[in-house]
């Protein structure tokens, strides 16, 4: 190994610019990068329910409605004059905006009016006149389909405008919320948005912005720990560097390769950038100690001397993100290999640079410390090689409390909750359910239904569809209900005398109705909107408060037992039964990327050591950080979803790097040692420092997630900043403990 880093010095040259045109080649490849947080970065291909949705959407076209709440800065009811013509304005304005399909609301709907023949036609048009308010006002109060569209004090209404059919959705969908929101602009009636779309569009510029925010942050606190610990700019600056041009590498292989950011692989970065300070700390401070009559030849024996278990940690921690890749999701595949990715160019760039680097004399570190590490991890060390079996049997308390932790920790995923309380966009979330009420829309198909068929069978069934729809309706957690079936109940409570609001009993005066309203122009286009005859199916939309994963799986299920329905069938569609899915998919991913890299690191470490006894060494002590990790998220309520699924594979890649350090360096020191003790001793002196460091710079590094935006983001940078920190006083605790309480037959497995 020493010829190879000999060979590296002599190639500098070569070496540097080799890398300055890497990195030309990878600024390129960052113009390239954009955000993406569609449905299809969270699931394969061919999921059923993913297949199902894209049925939907070639069936009833785009399922994303854009919920506009508006109401009067004076508090006023919005049934005024003035009042309606700002609804008719902002109707207008928004229909027009490119990527709106349609417009919902009381100035688009078309209104059954009695008459010889029923009329159908919008409720105003232009200027209200005083004339027609009262008449308008008591059409609206009446019917209840228009009074969906008011909240029950009559100071808010809503719009859904419903978002046209295209591929690049995602995309252009921060666009139109822009030119939508600039539509709407009016002080005197203040608009609010809600809806899937504006979450999404919410989480991608945390996305975008969060990625810039944590590469700065963490490149300046690394610079700030460096310096604190190196007391030498030219090893803070040759770190920085080697981080940095990683990083940047990495992107830019990223950006060519056409991937995109999401809330999930956004912490790539910030990751490598983290990480990778790493092997250049346990590098540069074996320089630092190492012997030899010129700066090169010490560079030559410390880089030589720590090479082994360097390449073992970033091969132990990239296989923790390589298990990733056996999880079903998509996105967190990505995370997996682009991660792994960008920490095996960390290390090459690592073993490089500092090869050349510290070469040069100001390129070493230069402490200060005058022994406080040593003297901390030397207490703790000597701690568990007096007193091994309460040592371990503390660790087995806090293992079980740790797994009493995990009984309690909930797989769960809450889109809006990834967003902090004081959010604008939960705050007009907020003010939309607490003002109007429940607004997301639930998507059911029910189907056949045979508009043209058995006329007995079609009465029962639109009947039974009927009269779910009024038990929805009678549900507190509906807002809306919304179906064909509300066209011909409004017209049969037009030509019923009594009024009711209900579909014929006589299946010919209903198939009557259906023909009246198909052959009228105006109530033609809300039939296309709400029914498919090619498939034979009827869309109802249901509007129910903004959930989590877990909430809309049990409203489905809650909703769908409501519904009595003859001769047909009923599924949940739409983007909602997705939203559920991600639930089995979250559990599956975790179980299969932990499985993997449980299995995977420890063979890893086996074939380092050479002997199985320290490969089961490692276990109990890397084993335990990961327990109490996610003990901690049961305790505190965080929960396992999208953005923490990955927490225990990654975990567990990053916390046995350590343990192979000490492991590494006690195998060599208990060769010349005459007892345990000496031997754990003299390695806590050597690699104890090292250790610490890289566990404080990695602990504080990954902290920097707690700034984002995206809750979830911060609770995994915090969760791993607690998990490195357990990991440490497992290392210097637990493992010492196991090595005493093993003793000779260790050292001879060893």
């Amino acid at each position: 190994m020493i010829g190879l880093i000999d060979q590296i010095q002599r190639m500098r040259l070569f070496i540097v610019l080799s890398l300055v045109g890497l990195t030309v080649w990878a600024v390129l490849g960052l113009g390239q990068i954009g955000v993406d947080n569609a449905v299809e970065v969270w699931f394969p291909e061919a999921d059923t329910e993913l297949q199902a949705y894209y049925s939907f959407l070639n069936t009833f076209g785009n399922d994303e409605t854009l919920i506009i709440g508006i109401s009067a800065q004076d508090g006023t009811s919005m049934l005024s004059k003035k009042g309606l013509e700002r609804l008719a304005d902002i109707s207008s304005a928004v229909s027009n905006v490119s990527g709106i399909d349609h417009v919902i609301g009381l100035s688009t709907l078309d209104v059954l009016r009695s008459g010889q023949p029923i009329e159908a036609g919008l409720l105003w048009e232009g200027e209200v006149l005083e004339s027609e308010l009262p008449q308008i006002q008591s059409q609206i109060q009446a019917d209840p389909m228009l009074r969906n569209f008011v909240s029950a004090d009559l100071k808010m209404v809503v719009l859904l405008a419903q978002m046209s059919e295209m591929d690049n959705i995602d995309a252009a969908r921060g666009q139109i919320l822009s030119e939508v929101r600039e539509a709407t602009l009016n002080n005197d009636y203040p608009t609010v948005f809600g809806g899937i779309g504006v979450v999404y569009d919410a989480l991608n510029q945390a996305s975008t912005q969060g990625s810039v925010l944590f590469i700065a942050l963490s490149y300046a606190l690394i610079a700030i720990l460096l310096w604190l610990l190196f007391r030498r700019l030219g090893a803070m600056l040759l770190t920085l560097g080697v981080v940095g041009l990683s990083a940047t590498v990495l992107m830019g292989v990223f950006g060519h390769l056409g991937a995109q950011i999401n809330m999930v692989n956004m912490i790539l970065p910030t990751i490598v950038l983290v990480i990778g300070v790493s092997s250049c700390v346990h590098m540069l401070i074996h320089v630092m100690t190492a012997t030899g009559e010129t700066a090169a030849i010490r560079a030559q024996h410390g880089i030589a001397f720590v090479f082994w278990p360097c390449l073992i940690n970033t091969l132990t921690t990239s296989m923790g993100f390589l298990a990733l890749g056996m999880a079903s999701m998509p996105v967190v595949q990505d995370l997996g290999y682009f991660g792994a990715m960008g920490l095996g160019i960390a290390f090459v760039f690592s073993v490089l640079l500092c090869a050349i680097g510290s070469a040069f004399p100001s390129c070493v570190p230069n402490p200060t410390d005058k022994g406080f590490i040593i003297l901390m991890v030397s207490k703790l060390s000597n701690t568990a090689v007096r007193f091994p079996k309460e040592v371990l049997s503390l660790a087995g308390v806090v293992a079980l409390l740790a797994l009493l932790g995990i009984t309690r920790l909930q797989v769960d995923t809450y889109s809006i909750d990834f967003l902090k309380e004081s959010h604008p966009v939960r705050v007009e979330s907020n003010l939309l359910e607490q003002n109007y009420g429940p607004y997301t829309p639930l998507e059911f198909v029910i189907s056949p239904i045979d508009l043209e068929g058995d006329p007995q069978k079609l009465q029962e069934s639109m009947t039974d569809i009927s009269e779910w729809q009024d038990a929805l309706n009678a549900h507190p957690n509906v807002g809306f209900t919304r179906s064909l079936v509300d066209l011909p109940r409004r017209m049969n409570a037009i030509l019923d005398p009594s009024g009711t609001n209900v579909i014929p009993d006589s299946p010919d005066a209903l198939a009557q109705l259906l023909f009246l309203l198909t052959i009228n122009e105006e109530t033609q286009e809300t039939i296309d909107q709400l029914y498919d005859p090619e498939s034979q199916s009827m869309r109802v939309t249901v509007g129910v408060p903004m959930l989590s994963a877990k909430g809309f799986e049990q409203t489905l299920s809650e909703f769908t037992a409501l519904a009595d329905l003859r001769h047909v069938d009923i599924r949940a569609s739409g983007y909602i039964p997705l939203y559920v899915r991600m639930m089995d998919y979250i559990v599956r991913s975790q179980l299969q990327s932990f499985g993997f890299a449980f299995l995977i690191i420890f063979v890893a470490v086996g074939l380092l050591f050479r002997s199985l006894r320290m490969a089961i060494l490692s276990i109990p002590a890397n084993l335990l950080p990961v327990l109490m990790t996610l003990g901690l998220m049961g305790l505190t309520g965080i929960r396992l979803d999208v953005a923490t699924v990955t927490i225990a594979a990654i975990v567990l890649g990053l916390v046995v790097d350590d343990t192979v350090q000490f492991l590494y360096r006690y195998q060599h020191e208990r060769a010349r040692c005459d007892s345990e003790a000496t031997a754990v001793y003299n390695t806590v002196v050597r690699v104890g420092r090292p250790m610490t460091i890289t566990t404080i710079v990695l602990g504080l590094g990954f902290s920097v997630l707690g700034f984002a935006i995206v809750k979830s983001v911060a609770y995994f940078g915090l969760l791993l900043a607690f998990a490195l920190l357990s990991a440490l006083f497992s290392d210097l605790l637990v493992v010492p403990a196991l090595i005493v309480l093993l003793g000779g037959s260790l050292s001879k497995s060893a």
